[in-house]
């Protein structure tokens, strides 16, 4: 049997090699195919996007062949969540088959919106807000030529998500859901990260993990433990 792929979706200002570290904890029968945004690591040369559906319409492009024909699964962190929800409607209008699941991480659902301005923060608020969040090295908060360097990529991932216009009107999607989040990440709220099941006409299930808003990272053991658990039912269930 092929392997099944894993695509995984980048936070806010985070690279494809993010994700290499889950490499020697994933099953064999796991293939990782993190994507790299325009604008960051290997494609640090090639333009910001303007907005999520140009990002989505990008990542449809870069994942075609992984996903022809072969069984596959979407991961999305943070703004990574966000994008990975709007691609699986892309999906369904391109006609491509959907993934076998998808993993939301370290989001509220959709329509709660963020109401925020980050991007039209001053440079000190920007970093505040930057600050409290985590995840980003003391080198990085405290070098004014690290700081310049970031700067324009964060603000327009944030502009990205901050000007999301979510649509009410979407149909349910026929995919099963996985929510994941951080015991103490203030950036959700337990209340609301459960109606992700709005959007899925399958089974949705919630999974609390101890950590920040940075848990995929900190816990991977425990992170990758689930995924692997989710993959390998799929494959007893197929054969």
């Amino acid at each position: 049997m092929k392997k099944i792929k894993l695509i995984c979706i980048p936070q806010a200002g985070g690279i494809s090699s993010n994700y290499l570290k889950w490499k020697s904890y994933l099953d064999p029968a796991v293939e990782l195919v993190p994507i790299e945004l325009s604008g960051k690591g290997t494609r640090f040369c090639e333009p910001l996007y303007e907005s999520i559906e140009e990002a989505v319409y990008d990542i449809v492009a870069s994942i075609k062949q992984d996903i022809t024909n072969c069984n596959y699964a979407i991961f999305g962190h943070s703004m990574g969540a966000l994008l990975a929800f709007e691609l699986l409607y892309a999906l369904k209008k391109e006609g491509f088959s959907l993934p076998i699941c998808c993993f939301f991480s370290g989001r509220n659902p959709p329509h709660h919106l963020t109401y925020k301005h980050r991007h039209l923060l001053n440079d000190e608020e920007f970093w505040c807000e930057i600050k409290s969040i985590g995840g980003t090295p003391d080198e990085v908060l405290k070098s004014p030529e690290a700081r310049e360097l970031f700067s324009p990529i964060l603000r327009r991932d944030f502009k990205l998500v901050d000007t999301y216009k979510f649509n009410p009107d979407r149909e349910k999607i026929n995919c099963p859901f996985i929510i994941m989040y951080g015991f103490e990440d203030s950036l959700v709220s337990i209340e609301r990260i459960a109606e992700w099941g709005i959007y899925s006409k399958c089974k949705t299930n919630l999974h609390g993990i101890r950590g920040s808003h940075f848990f995929v990272f900190e816990d991977i053991v425990s992170v990758v433990k689930l995924i692997n658990q989710y993959l390998l039912q799929y494959i007893s269930l197929s054969c």
